[in-house]
C-alpha cells in the first residue's frame, strides 16, 4: 500500500508516490522545514509516477476502504488491476464520472463498471445464454458485490460444489481415466446448494438454533440491550481474511505470519487436507468458511504444492505437512483436482442448483428475514456497512466494530431482491423492476460536468494485483487520447 498523489488527463490515470513528510497541509508535495515547504524533496523512492493508460483500461468497480466506501478499482488490459482509495465517496465518484466521460466520448459503448445495474443484467443474460459459464458468472457477481482479489476481508466467495472428497491413502498409481470414480449425474456426490454451510450438518445445526432461541428468550427479557448481543445462529463467518490466508498458505506465507505475529499456525489447523477440511466445516462448531476461486482454476494449482519447502510442522500423527492431500479422484494431481471441481461446477446439477446458492450469498436469504427463514444468520456485525459504522459516535466503538467486521467476516452487498432465475426461466420484467440492488446509485447523488477541474492533487492509496479473467468490452472500442491535464483533486488523508 502506498499514499500518493493522482492526475487524471486524456491520456491516464497517473499516481504519484509521496514519501512519508513531504506533503504540506495545503496539498503541496514537499517536506516541511523550518516552517518552509520545498517541493523539490524526493516523490517516492525513484521519483516516478505510475500511469495506467486510458487505453489499457478496460472497466472500473467501486471498492470499499475497510468499511468506507471510497475505493475504485481499475481493471486493465492483460488482465490486472490497480485498487485506488480516495478521500471520501463524493470524490470517487467524480473521478468515476469523469474516466467514463473520458473513454466514452470516443467510443460507441460506456465503459463497463461491475457494480452498475447494467452490469449485473448483461452478466445475468449472458449465463443465461450460455456466453458465460458458471465460474465467470460467480466472479461477476462477486466483483459486483463489493468483492476484490486486493481485499483479504471481501475476498470473492466460491461454493463447496462436492460432497466426496475421499483421500488416496496407498501409493498405487491409478488409470488417467478415473471418471467412474466422481459420478456428476449422481446428486450424492454434490453438496446441498439450497442451504448454508452451517445448515449441511442437521444435528450440529440444532446447536446453532438452540444457542439462535437462547439468545431470542434473553433479548424478550431485556437482559440484553447491545447490538452486538442481537440474537444470530452463526458467530464466524463463510468468508474472512484468515479462512483466505488458511486457502493460501503455501502461495502467501508472509501474509499468514503477519496474522499470526511471526508463526504458522498450530500444523494440525493448517490446511493440510481437502478431505479433513470438508469434515471441518461439517462438524466444527467455529467453521462454516466456503470456498474461493482458487479451487476451480487449474492455472492456480500452486496454492496445493508446497513449492517453496515451508516448514509446517507434523501433525499430531506425526504427518508432515507438505503439499495439500487430494482426494482419490484427482490421481495426486493439483491440476486434476481443480480441473474436476471446475468440472462439477459447470455441471448440469450445479447449473440446476447455483440459483439457490446465490440466494444465500448475494440474494433474498442472505440478509434480514429470508436469511432467518434459511438458516443463514449471522453475527450483526457482519451486516454493517458505511452507513452504520457512521452512525456510531464514540471512536473507539466505531473503530472496535470496523475491525471486528474486517476481520472476522463481512457479507456481500445485495444484489437481488427477489429469487434468482434459473438458466432458462424469462427475467423480461426484470428491467422495469427493483429486482436489482447495485451501487451506481450513488452516480446520481454525485454528478459533475465534464469541464470540472479540482485545485489539488487526489490524496490516494494504492495497489495492484491480478484481475477476474473475462470483461464484457470490445477491444476495438478503445482509442487514443491527447493529454490536456485534467485534474481531479480532495484534500489529504490519513
Amino acid at each position: 500500500e502506498k499514499k500518493g498523489c493522482s492526475m487524471l488527463t486524456d491520456y491516464g490515470f497517473y499516481f504519484q508516490p509521496v514519501v512519508p513528510g513531504s506533503m504540506d497541509n495545503n496539498g503541496a508535495i514537499g517536506n516541511s522545514i523550518g516552517g518552509s515547504s520545498r517541493s523539490s524533496n524526493k516523490v517516492g523512492p525513484s521519483g516516478k509516477a505510475h500511469v495506467w493508460f486510458m487505453d489499457d483500461i478496460r472497466a472500473i468497480s467501486r471498492r470499499y476502504d475497510g468499511m468506507k466506501d471510497r475505493g475504485l478499482e481499475i481493471y486493465l488490459a492483460k488482465q490486472h488491476s490497480v485498487l485506488l482509495t480516495f478521500e471520501n465517496t463524493e470524490v470517487r465518484e467524480r473521478v468515476i464520472l469523469l474516466v467514463s466521460q473520458r473513454i466514452s466520448s470516443v467510443k460507441s459503448l460506456p465503459l463497463p463498471c461491475f457494480t452498475d445495474r447494467s452490469f449485473v443484467e448483461s452478466a445475468l443474460e449472458l449465463w443465461q445464454a450460455g456466453e458465460l459459464d458458471n465460474f465467470e458468472y460467480l466472479l461477476c457477481l462477486n466483483s459486483a458485490a463489493g468483492r476484490s482479489f486486493h481485499d483479504l476481508s471481501r475476498y470473492p466467495v466460491f461454493p463447496w460444489v462436492l460432497s466426496n472428497y475421499g483421500e488416496n491413502d496407498d501409493e498405487d498409481d491409478f488409470s488417467d481415466d478415473f471418471s467412474t470414480m466422481l459420478d456428476f449425474t449422481d446428486p450424492d456426490n454434490f453438496r446441498d446448494l439450497s442451504k448454508p454451510i452451517g445448515a449441511l450438518n442437521e444435528q450440529r445445526h440444532a446447536d446453532f438454533y438452540n444457542r439462535y432461541m437462547s439468545m431470542v428468550q434473553q433479548q424478550k427479557s431485556h437482559a440484553s440491550q447491545s447490538n452486538q448481543d442481537v440474537p444470530f445462529m452463526y458467530g464466524t463467518h463463510y468468508s474472512a481474511p484468515g479462512y483466505t490466508l488458511f486457502y493460501l498458505l503455501r502461495v502467501m506465507p508472509e501474509h499468514m505470519l503477519l496474522l499470526q505475529n511471526g508463526k504458522f499456525d498450530v500444523p494440525d489447523r493448517l490446511f493440510h487436507s481437502i478431505d479433513a477440511t470438508y469434515k471441518s466445516i461439517l462438524t466444527n462448531p467455529a467453521d462454516v468458511k466456503e470456498l474461493i476461486p482458487e479451487f476451480f482454476d487449474p492455472d492456480c494449482y500452486d496454492f496445493l504444492i508446497n513449492s517453496m519447502g515451508l516448514g509446517l510442522g507434523n501433525l499430531q500423527t506425526g504427518e508432515r505437512v507438505n503439499d495439500a492431500i487430494l482426494p482419490l479422484w484427482a490421481n495426486k494431481s493439483a491440476k486434476r483436482f481443480l480441473r474436476k471441481n471446475r468440472a462439477a461446477l459447470e455441471s448440469e446439477y450445479c447449473t440446476r442448483n447455483l440459483p439457490k446458492w446465490i440466494d444465500l450469498i448475494f440474494g433474498i436469504a442472505s440478509r434480514g428475514q429470508g436469511a432467518k427463514d434459511a438458516k443463514n444468520l449471522f453475527h450483526p456485525m457482519a451486516y454493517i456497512g458505511p452507513e452504520d459504522l457512521e452512525a456510531i459516535r464514540n471512536p473507539e466503538d466505531r473503530e472496535r466494530a470496523e475491525l471486528q467486521a474486517t476481520e472476522f467476516g463481512i457479507v456481500p452487498d445485495q444484489l437481488f431482491s427477489r429469487k434468482h432465475p434459473s438458466k432458462n426461466e424469462n427475467i423480461g420484467s426484470w428491467g422495469d423492476s427493483d429486482a436489482l440492488f447495485t451501487r451506481d446509485r450513488l452516480r446520481e447523488s454525485y454528478g459533475v460536468e465534464d469541464n470540472t477541474n479540482f485545485s489539488a492533487p487526489v490524496m490516494t492509496k494504492g495497489e495492484s494485483g491480478r484481475a477476474p479473467s473475462r470483461f464484457f468490452v470490445d477491444e476495438a472500442m478503445m482509442q487514443n487520447y491527447n493529454a490536456t491535464g485534467s485534474h481531479v483533486g480532495a484534500n489529504p488523508f490519513d
